[in-house]
Formats: C-alpha cells, sequence, structure tokens
C-alpha cells in the first residue's frame, strides 16, 4: 500500500480513483463496510482504491481537552487497511493549517484535482472542511457540477450494542468488555509494545510474565485478568493476561500490561509482541496471602488454557 502523509506529497500523475474519507478509528465493522464498497467499486471501474483519513484526531487540535484516546495507533491503522486491501492511503495531520480549507476547496483541490476521484464514499455521519460544513449533501451538490458521484454508506448495526462506532468500542474498552469490543471491530481487542523487564515477581512465583513498556499501541481495556494470545514471531501462542498495579504487593503503582505465556520461557526481552484479548476472567483483587494469590492465578491460568484450546 502507498502511504502519503501530507497533501504535497499525492504525485502530480495520480490515476483516478474511488475514494472513501473518513476518521477509521479503529477500522470497525462499519469502517469495514465502507471499505468493501470502495474495493468493490474501484474493481468495476478500473480505478484506485484510495483512502484518504487523518493521522491524528481532529479533535485533538480543535478539542484536546475533550480528545477520546484512539482505538489503533497510526500504524495498527495503516497496517490493517492494508490488510483489507486498500491500494493507497492519504494519511494528513490535522493541524491548523487543514482546519481552514473550506469543504468546497477540499473537494475541488484535494479530491478533484490530487486525486482524480471519479466516486467518494463514506460514512452517514462524516463531516469535513472548516468548521465541519461539508457533508454528503454538499458533496453530491458539488458532484452534480465537478463530474464524481457519492455513496453514503449506512452504519452497521450491533444486536445488543445498537449502532456500531468508535464511541462505543471505545466504551467497551473501558469497560473491560473485550468479547463485545471484538464483535463490533470485527477482530480482537490488541496491544502491541515491547517486552521489558519487570520486578521479577511473577518468575518468583512460578508465572513469568512478559511486561509491555514504552510505548503502547492500541487502547488498553480496563484493569483485570484477561484470557488471550500473544502474537510473537509469526506464531499465536494462548496467554493469561493481567491489567493492573498488583494490589496484593504494590497497591500504588501505574497499571501496566503482562502476560503469562501458556508453555513458553524463552528469553524475549526487548521483542515486539501483540497481546489480543479474548475474554475477561475476572477484576484485579487484593489476596489476603500468597497462597491464596498463587492458587488464584492457578485457576487463572487453567481457565486461559481451556477458553483458548
Amino acid at each position: 500500500m502507498r502511504i502519503f502523509e501530507s497533501l504535497a506529497a499525492i504525485p502530480a500523475n495520480q490515476q483516478s480513483s474511488t475514494v472513501a474519507i473518513g476518521k477509521f478509528d479503529g477500522v470497525h465493522l462499519g469502517h469495514r463496510a465502507i471499505l468493501n464498497r470502495l474495493l468493490a467499486t474501484a474493481r468495476e471501474s478500473g480505478t484506485e482504491a484510495v483512502v484518504f483519513t487523518f493521522a491524528n484526531n481532529p479533535l485533538s487540535y480543535l478539542r484536546p481537552d475533550i480528545c477520546p484516546k484512539p482505538l489503533m495507533s497510526r500504524e495498527q491503522r495503516l497496517a490493517t487497511l492494508a490488510e483489507a486491501g486498500v491500494n493507497t492511503c492519504v494519511m494528513v495531520e490535522f493541524d491548523a493549517e487543514f482546519s481552514q480549507i473550506p469543504a468546497e476547496e477540499f473537494v475541488q483541490r484535494v479530491l478533484i484535482e490530487q486525486l482524480h476521484a471519479g466516486h467518494v464514499i463514506l460514512g452517514s455521519d462524516f463531516r469535513f472542511g472548516h468548521r465541519g460544513l461539508g457533508d454528503a449533501e454538499l458533496l453530491r451538490e458539488l458532484g452534480a457540477n465537478l463530474g464524481f458521484t457519492v455513496e453514503v454508506v449506512d452504519g452497521v448495526v450491533d444486536d445488543e450494542r445498537g449502532r456500531i462506532s468508535s464511541t462505543r468500542i471505545r466504551e467497551a474498552i473501558l469497560a473491560g468488555e473485550v468479547e463485545a469490543a471484538a464483535r463490533m471491530l470485527g477482530g480482537p481487542v490488541v496491544v502491541r509494545g515491547e517486552v521489558v523487564h519487570g520486578d521479577a515477581r511473577g518468575r518468583d512465583l512460578g508465572f513469568p510474565t512478559a511486561n509491555l513498556g514504552g510505548r503502547i499501541e492500541g487502547l488498553v481495556p480496563a484493569d483485570g485478568v484477561y484470557a488471550g494470545f500473544v502474537w510473537l514471531d509469526g506464531v499465536s501462542r494462548p496467554a493469561a493476561i493481567s491489567i493492573g498495579n498488583n494490589p496484593t504487593f504494590t497497591p500504588d503503582e501505574q497499571s501496566r500490561v503482562e502476560a503469562f505465556i501458556l508453555d513458553f520461557d524463552a528469553d524475549i526481552y526487548g521483542s515486539e509482541i501483540e497481546v489480543r484479548f479474548a475474554h475477561r476472567l475476572r477484576s484485579t483483587e487484593r489476596f489476603a496471602s500468597l497462597e491464596a494469590l498463587i492458587a488464584q492465578m492457578h485457576a487463572d491460568v487453567e481457565k486461559t488454557r481451556a477458553l483458548t484450546a
């Protein structure tokens, strides 16, 4: 997949394209419905399938005080779009300069003159341009004069949560409801980071864990214990995953992500791993004794083994 990180980077000889525009935070099932239409239309018309999106949430510039945490990092989003089959992604920074571009200018200059769009696809709630004045209705009006067509893709509805949105998925993840989030995402909740040295307490207890440190990509679920998988070097391995500050020993420390990989004892410090959450087992709790903690850890591992078999 070709990636352009600014409007200036779009080549002058860009071929005719079908363009999907949106935030694509999480690339959830609603977004995938848009991508499916993008790819099908591009194949039928012999044009290039292009996604136009932002590297950051526009609210991070417009209203940083209320900007939510992203569901995915930029790198995770790009990888997911590439896996979906997108040919080209224009992922630009929403900044002071971009925020001032009127909707009509964005359509004329970017969609028509730079991307040579013949067909534009978007979700029903997406808005664009200065002050968010651009919408599907304006696109249709401009398309009638500029020679492109517009398609609005209806939202996808989850049987339990209603219309799927990044907001609903974020709420589910932050509540630890990883199964509901995965259902709306169309895949597991995933975080990614480097394995760093911890306090080795897990190893002392017989449960050595891979501790994520530094920059962690993806939205970390609520504190608790989960069953899931660790993806390392192209191999998926079952893991019991703990998120929290270890209230039995260090109740005042910051929460961290630790994964006990079942039947695995290699040295992976410095490696990048993905932690994929499948089921929530329980909340974190403080145990009255070391023996009670170890007994519960054994129970968590056995339940993980059963759920991930």
